[in-house]
């Protein structure tokens, strides 16, 4: 294979698992630390197994962030985030059909207009992915951590979804939504996660784009004293 067919199988392979196994835990409406853990797990997995290899980032608007940040060529992107969309619909329509029907939706993550309104909900997924996008950004993609990265961004996630499950569905991802969605044509406030996740990840890196600009004019100001 070459390289890049190799990381576009490697997200692809990673996003399938985070979709089959969070959303499957969330379909059978398994309780909030189980889905959490579910969640937390499978992509700690990815990052595991396929980090030398794509980076195991299983995730559009972490990538998106990644790019912005410059740790990730915007080619390199566009291609992680279109095999990333692909292996979150066919994790979905893997789940239709181990369940036989679109049983819990499939997880699919809506909000919960009981307990939070759409602009609350908005903010929740966009905040929860910013968070996200940075763990990784500082852990992964920037070489700290070391084998420790995948364990901050799993526990990062459980975090996200111990919290927001109840509210959104944690999704964080859109890749995540959108695949149980057409998997389950089930379509509800799907809007608010394919902007808010996206804008998550673009602020996340923005900022620590900027954070690693200071550093370096920092390191500057003192080699001239």
């Amino acid at each position: 294979m070459q390289p890049m067919t190799r990381k576009m199988t490697a997200e692809f392979i990673g996003t399938f698992g985070l979709i089959f196994f969070g959303g499957g835990a969330a379909a059978m409406g398994k309780p909030l630390i189980d889905v959490a853990l579910a969640n937390g797990l499978a992509i700690m997995i990815a990052a595991y197994v396929f980090g030398d290899i794509s980076g195991g980032i299983v995730n559009p608007a972490v990538t998106l962030g990644g790019a912005i940040a410059g740790k990730i060529n915007w080619q390199d992107a566009i291609l992680y985030m279109i095999s990333q969309f692909l292996g979150g619909i066919a994790g979905g329509f893997a789940l239709l059909t181990v369940f036989h029907g679109t049983m819990g939706h499939l997880g699919a993550t809506t909000i919960n207009t009981d307990a939070v309104s759409i602009p609350g909900g908005f903010m929740l997924e966009a905040v929860g992915t910013f968070f996200l996008t940075t763990t990784a950004l500082y852990t992964a993609m920037s070489d700290r951590a070391g084998n420790a990265a995948p364990l901050a961004i799993g526990f990062t996630l459980v975090m996200i979804v111990t919290f927001m499950g109840p509210l959104t569905g944690a999704s964080v991802n859109p890749a995540r939504t959108l695949g149980p969605a057409v998997a389950g044509n089930y379509y509800p406030h799907i809007w608010v996660y394919l902007i808010a996740t996206p804008l998550g990840g673009l602020v996340a890196g923005m900022l620590y784009k900027f954070m690693q600009e200071g550093k370096t004019d920092m390191r500057f100001r003192e080699a001239l004293k």
